[in-house]
């Protein structure tokens, strides 16, 4: 975890963005209100419109309710276009926790699942209407409250997580540690601290291999090529591509104690 990042910290975020009036938009991910222009909201709305029928009327909804806010005096000066999982990246974004983009589905197959009985502060709260694929996402802040960007009718939200149906954790605010380099090839390349990095590389946007639980954790090819893949994105200036060593560990948020 980075010792200028806590839960608390970006739970705040997520506040000033429900504070502020956001407002939903498929495929947003902080575009001005008041700026956008009802020819963009449409443009934008029919990628996730089956018909131009359904695109028509989905635009209509969010200018409908830009417009409400408009009428009832909320200050909009601030408020952004967001879809759920836009809102979610945008804010984990700003802390250097998450890079790239995600949906909710990949967001949550990146995570370890737990039960959302047993979620705290900093784990992400998700939706499904099949009992499958997730389709909806938010962040769970202090006290059970989740912080979403609920549709084109209500705008960035806080809900309760009791009315959420799944949760995961990631390793954004765990102490985890490293001391030692990994490398393909190397002697010993097993351990716990292994499932760690590939777990950290999850957490960041770099889908790879997770060892389960009671599998040993091997630091494999597939691995190296999550490191490498997470180091360019990041812009790393590493010596090697494919291997953690110091500037790689803590960039994923480990602390280097070799």
């Amino acid at each position: 975890m980075s010792p200028t990042t806590s839960p608390a910290k970006v739970t705040a975020e997520f506040k000033k963005l429900v504070d502020n009036n956001c407002c939903y938009l498929w495929g947003a991910e902080g575009s001005p209100v008041l700026t956008t222009t009802p020819a963009e909201i449409i443009k934008k709305e029919q990628n996730a419109a089956l018909t131009v029928k359904e695109n028509r009327r989905n635009a209509a909804r969010v200018m409908r309710f830009v417009a409400k806010l408009i009428e009832e005096g909320k200050n909009l000066a601030n408020a952004l276009f967001f879809d759920c999982s836009g809102m979610v990246i945008y804010v984990l974004t700003m802390f250097g926790l998450f890079i790239g983009d995600a949906t909710a589905d990949m967001l949550f197959d990146l995570g370890t699942p737990i039960d959302p009985k047993h979620a705290r502060e900093g784990d992400l709260a998700f939706k499904s209407s099949d009992g499958k694929r997730k389709t909806h996402v938010g962040y769970i802040g202090a006290g059970g409250k989740v912080y979403e960007c609920k549709g084109r009718d209500y705008g960035a939200v806080v809900s309760d997580i009791t009315e959420w149906q799944f949760a995961a954790r990631y390793t954004w605010f765990e102490n985890l540690t490293l001391n030692r380099k990994l490398k393909v090839g190397a002697k010993d390349m097993k351990g716990e601290d292994i499932r760690n990095v590939q777990r950290a590389l999850c957490s960041h946007g770099f889908s790879c291999k997770v060892a389960a639980s009671g599998e040993e954790a091997v630091y494999t090819e597939n691995t190296k090529q999550a490191v490498t893949r997470f180091q360019k994105a990041a812009k790393l200036n590493v010596i090697s591509y494919g291997v953690v060593a110091k500037k790689t560990a803590e960039a994923l948020g480990i602390k280097w104690t070799k």
